[in-house]
């Protein structure tokens, strides 16, 4: 790479990519399975990118991190309900729609889908909406019955017959949800057609529960699964932790991780067709996690409200053809995404080392938790329990408040209690369709 200046990606690149990928581990990257690479293409961007270690994510959900991300706010600066409809904060699309780029969007996450406002800015926004099934013909007409038999005693049927699809079949009768092959075909044939700037961004589904991945991809690891099996595994993620066994966590181990070498794969494609255009030297990419996923440690499974670095730390990486590549030996927090693209700030003042101090949380309209990750040491508050962490070497483990460094502390509890405007936005969102939303993502009965 050439010697770094100081101009923004917005204003010198003609192709901004953002991928992001659902629940999506730091130590997955760089990782191997019986000697296969779990990413190999996210290990070849990473020998020209500059990649932090870690990434931290702003909390433990997608609805935290995905509105952060787009606009590089806290997630406490909004309500539960998303962005909101209009006027500031703008989204990176929109800063970028001004300077003339075409812009779009794929994600199946429906916490991601226009309902929430998340398709601010974009000409082509591909979600789990009405809308967006009936342009790409997908399934709408099972969107039609559900509204059908919805104040009937049908539903309670359907919802019984769906619960047994999921756990047995990996279906659903509600929703067709198409894995990231599907996503990245869309996402080419929109490359292919778009104007001269792109902005593109796809959030990948996969490496989030149920862990499906295709055959092919299981083989390259050595051992097959049935959906039914994966579902099962996942079924006791969601509604059943106290039935896992130490059997079972290795193998949701290993599904997941034929998770991420399909999405890596398909991240690939999207590397390829930049090169193909001859348009790799004139891009900038960032591959990212939203969150991550437990599995056990701290006795948590999945991605519930807590701030342990197996739900925050994320992969980041960096890809910009005039930077020079790097490997920092620190971390930087998701949130300064936004900053850096439009501003060439953010992320790009932060190669040296990374960041002292990143601020993490889960809003107060769940359970109210603040963490504080430093370099070595991590506080979380639980509003009526302080916990402490030391952080070395990708372990994490829960130490005596008393034994951090006085001077170490103190600035710790400084950006813990950190002010900055809460930001009440409200939105259209209907209550009963928010735990629908939920529900199609595992997190309630429908």
């Amino acid at each position: 790479m050439s010697e770094q200046h100081d101009s923004a990606p917005a204003d010198e690149l003609d192709n901004i990519v953002l991928l992001s990928a659902d629940s999506l581990r730091f130590d997955r990257i760089h990782a191997t399975r019986n000697g296969e690479p779990l990413t190999p293409t996210l290990d070849d961007l990473a020998e020209n990118a500059i990649e932090f270690t870690p990434g931290v994510a702003p909390g433990p959900s997608t609805r935290d991190s995905i509105p952060s991300m787009l606009t590089g706010k806290y997630p406490s600066e909004f309500d539960e309900y998303g962005l909101p409809k209009s006027g500031t904060p703008l989204t990176i699309a929109e800063e970028l729609s001004d300077r003339e780029f075409a812009t779009a969007a794929l994600s199946h996450n429906n916490f991601t889908s226009r309902r929430y406002n998340i398709d601010r800015g974009f000409d082509f926004f591909d979600d789990v909406s009405e809308e967006a099934r009936k342009e790409n013909n997908r399934g709408a007409w099972r969107l039609y019955v559900r509204d059908l038999i919805e104040d009937t005693p049908l539903i309670d049927l359907v919802g019984r017959a769906n619960s047994l699809m999921m756990e047995y079949l990996g279906r659903s009768l509600y929703m067709r949800n198409e894995a990231a092959e599907g996503i990245t075909d869309r996402a080419l044939d929109w490359m292919e057609n778009s104007g001269a700037k792109r902005f593109l961004w796809i959030h990948y589904m996969d490496t989030h529960h149920p862990y499906l991945s295709p055959k092919r991809i299981q083989e390259k690891f050595g051992r097959t699964y049935s959906k039914k099996r994966i579902k099962q595994l996942s079924q006791k993620t969601r509604s059943g932790q106290d039935e896992i066994t130490e059997e079972d966590i290795p193998e949701m181990e290993y599904v997941y991780d034929c998770t991420v070498r399909y999405v890596d794969e398909q991240i690939g494609r999207i590397v390829e067709q930049l090169r193909e255009e001859s348009k790799l030297e004139n891009s900038m990419i960032i591959v990212t996690g939203d969150h991550g996923e437990g599995f056990g440690e701290f006795r948590k499974f999945g991605h519930a409200d807590e701030l342990w670095d197996t739900l925050v730390a994320v992969p980041l990486i960096v890809y910009h053809p005039s930077r020079p590549s790097t490997t920092v030996d620190g971390q930087a927090p998701l949130r300064l995404l936004k900053e850096s693209i439009v501003d060439g700030t953010g992320l790009f003042d932060l190669t040296g080392s990374g960041s002292d101090y990143v601020f993490t949380e889960a809003p107060d309209y769940r359970d109210e938790l603040r963490g504080v990750r430093g370099r070595e040491y991590k506080l979380i508050d639980r509003g009526d329990e302080l916990l402490s962490t030391k952080l070395t070497e990708g372990d994490e483990t829960i130490v005596d408040t008393e034994s951090i460094p006085e001077k170490t502390l103190e600035a710790l509890r400084d950006e813990l209690n950190r002010d900055f405007d809460r930001i009440r936005v409200g939105t259209d969102v209907d209550r009963e369709e928010f735990k629908a939303d939920l529900a199609a993502l595992g997190y309630l009965e429908e």
